[in-house]
């Protein structure tokens, strides 16, 4: 059964090779990527600890227990190991490392003989990596090696190099046999090609050995060794070869290529009010959670006020919009209390903090963009389950091409075995996922960036699938043409618009279904009618709305960060009064949509393509690999439309 795993406190040089190295291991999905952690559901936790234990990042694989974060306990058989030291000359430096290890659950029973300079404890695999860190950080000179037998330098080198020098010999050996005897095809040739082929595909092999324990039997490591097999026993040999070296190239492009696609969507929201100017000696940025309550900050016109104080300097008009729903501006002065969230339209503000960032209505907005439960969206389920139908029918076809139709007859039909080792490599469905997961996480950071907050991944998806918006106008405001042009806009997206009016005056358009001055009760049996048609959108204000929020098909608030019943009943939230916000955050759910559906269109037809023209003797089988990494990378690019919309 899968759970929901923490790696907390991540540096941010770290952040981006850790998600990726997520994102490449089968058992783990639903990754979710904050400012400094990542969640994700996992299978077999102790691969994610293993990997840590491993790796020169020192973090914490953390599970939620009863909606609280614990460490990770591992279940894996723990043995009792022996460590030796060299250069260890402190008996303080030797307890202080005794100490520090003595505290971390993964190591039991520890103890550290200063004179024999040995180090014993009980713990799973992987444990020197992360003992070496420890001890650089009491003392760099220090070295560690964990003993397994009586040892020299040699054995030590040996042990260092051998196996290293041995596949490199290994790898000679093999092609020279098979160069030799290439002119003069015999069973030698064969052998030669595949040592080679075995040991250039090392790393591919063990992701496919790890897939097939997690019963993955249809992963495209798997699937790309079964064409690298076909290749041989075709005859293809250094043509195998040459594509063994432009996949494994290829995976490490794509995981760059998504490298730096998470950081353009870090870029998207970086900027949104993360720091502010703090009054000192002279004005300087700072990071909002180093405020501390009595500083001064500093706000100027056009931006929000992050955290909430009195007001010791300036004068300035405020939209509060995202506070209570309330449409009117307000004028400050000096000595008012003013609250997060609030927008400076005209003027500037000294502000002597009352309250910390934790706190804040930013800290809120943030939290709800950064944390949303990870949950797939209808498009995404639907990609997947295309993306599955087409990987196995061209597996399908593939094995029957180089399998069945050999095994037939194998001297007509051995030229079809080449169309199916080309239908074997394009068949993952890696591009078609990837751009996907990309473009949910795209479409809510642009949204952040527009001041919409997506309580769920999914909700912008959601959005698409409504047939009406319900707009309910802000209480005793009168209509502007702004708000008109919105009805227009909205008219234009195809929607079927009802508008609830409750004052000042009467509202009346033959273009749209307006209801005047309706209580809750009615205005619930309108929707109650509209949902028979199909799922409804309904934008609310305040708390007033609650009962509305809540029947919606998608909720979305405008205003009332600070109102737990307001963000508790809300799918969506637009902090941001401008009427524009609106029409920005339904052109990011088509968007979102019309970027999915172009990726899978694009690898499907490119795929067939590949394949058509292998079919017709056009396609080398390299060109074929090199088009189907060009495919996945695409596919990637495609995908951050989304973010220069």
């Amino acid at each position: 059964m899968e759970r929901i795993y923490y790696i907390d406190h991540i540096k941010t040089e770290d952040i981006n090779a850790l998600s990726l190295k997520l994102n490449s291991m089968q058992e783990v999905s639903r990754i979710k990527i904050n400012k400094d952690s990542i969640s994700f559901n996992c299978a077999r936790p102790d691969n994610i600890q293993n990997y840590l234990d491993e790796s020169n990042m020192d973090y914490i694989l953390k599970e939620m227990v009863n909606r609280k974060k614990r460490e990770y306990i591992s279940n894996q058989n723990k043995v009792e190991k022996i460590f030796m030291f060299t250069n260890l000359e402190s008996e303080e430096e030797a307890n202080e490392i005794k100490d520090i290890l003595s505290k971390y659950s993964v190591f039991e029973n520890v103890q550290l003989d200063f004179q024999n300079k040995m180090l014993t404890l009980t713990s799973s695999a992987y444990a020197l990596n992360r003992i070496k860190r420890i001890v650089e950080n009491v003392n760099p000179n220090i070295q560690v090696e964990q003993w397994k037998k009586p040892f020299k330098s040699q054995d030590l080198f040996n042990e260092k190099y051998f196996q290293k020098y041995a596949r490199i010999a290994l790898f000679c050996v093999g092609v020279a046999l098979g160069l030799v005897t290439f002119g003069d095809t015999t069973f030698l040739t064969y052998v030669g090609w595949f040592i080679a082929l075995v040991i250039c595909n090392e790393k591919v092999l063990q992701d496919a050995k790890r897939d097939l324990q997690l019963k993955n039997y249809l992963s495209e490591n798997a699937i790309f060794l079964l064409a690298c097999l076909g290749g041989w026993v075709y005859g293809a040999f250094i043509e195998a070869l040459v594509v063994s070296v432009l996949y494994q190239f290829g995976k490490q492009l794509i995981m760059q290529v998504t490298q730096w696609s998470m950081q353009k969507l870090d870029e998207l929201v970086s900027h949104q009010n993360l720091e502010r100017r703090l009054v000192k000696e002279n004005e300087e940025m700072v990071p909002l959670t180093e405020f501390d309550i009595g500083d001064v900050l500093v706000v100027k016109e056009g931006e929000t006020i992050p955290l909430g104080g009195k007001i010791i300097k300036g004068k300035a008009k405020l939209d509060v919009y995202a506070i209570d729903g309330s449409d009117v501006y307000q004028t400050s002065k000096v000595g008012n209390e003013v609250f997060s969230g609030t927008v400076v339209t005209e003027g500037y503000l000294h502000i002597k903090t009352t309250a910390l960032y934790d706190v804040s209505a930013m800290s809120k907005i943030v939290d709800i963009a950064t944390n949303a439960p990870i949950s797939s969206s209808s498009t995404e389920k639907i990609i997947n389950k295309v993306s599955d139908i087409y990987t196995k029918a061209l597996i399908i076809v593939g094995l029957i091409c180089c399998v069945i139709l050999p095994i037939l007859n194998l001297h007509d039909n051995l030229k079809y075995m080449y169309l199916g080792i080309i239908m074997l490599t394009v068949s993952g469905s890696f591009a078609y996922v990837q751009g996907a997961s990309f473009t949910l996480l795209a479409g809510v950071a642009k949204a952040f960036s527009k001041k919409i907050a997506i309580k769920e991944n999914s909700g912008l998806d959601d959005l698409n699938t409504c047939t009406t918006i319900i707009y309910d106008r802000f209480d005793g405001i009168e209509t502007t043409e702004d708000e008109m042009d919105l009805f227009e806009k909205i008219k234009g997206l195809h929607k079927s618009l009802v508008i609830f009016n409750d004052g000042p005056v009467d509202l009346e358009n033959d273009e749209y279904t307006i209801y005047n001055n309706y209580s809750v009760e009615q205005k619930l049996e309108v929707m109650d009618k509209a949902l028979v048609a199909g799922p409804v959108a309904y934008i609310g204000d305040c708390d007033k709305d609650i009962a509305l929020l809540q029947k919606a098909s998608v909720a979305i608030s405008r205003g009332g960060v600070h109102n737990e019943n307001v963000t508790k009943n809300s799918d969506i939230m637009l902090t941001d009064s401008n009427f524009d916000t609106i029409i920005d955050l339904l052109k990011i759910a088509r968007k979102q949509k019309a970027v999915n559906i172009q990726n899978t269109f694009i690898g499907i037809l490119i795929s067939l393509l590949v394949v058509l023209l292998g079919v017709l003797g056009l396609m080398p089988w390299w060109v074929a690999c090199i088009i189907y990494i060009l495919e996945s990378v695409l596919v990637l690019f495609n995908s951050q439309l989304i973010i220069r919309m």
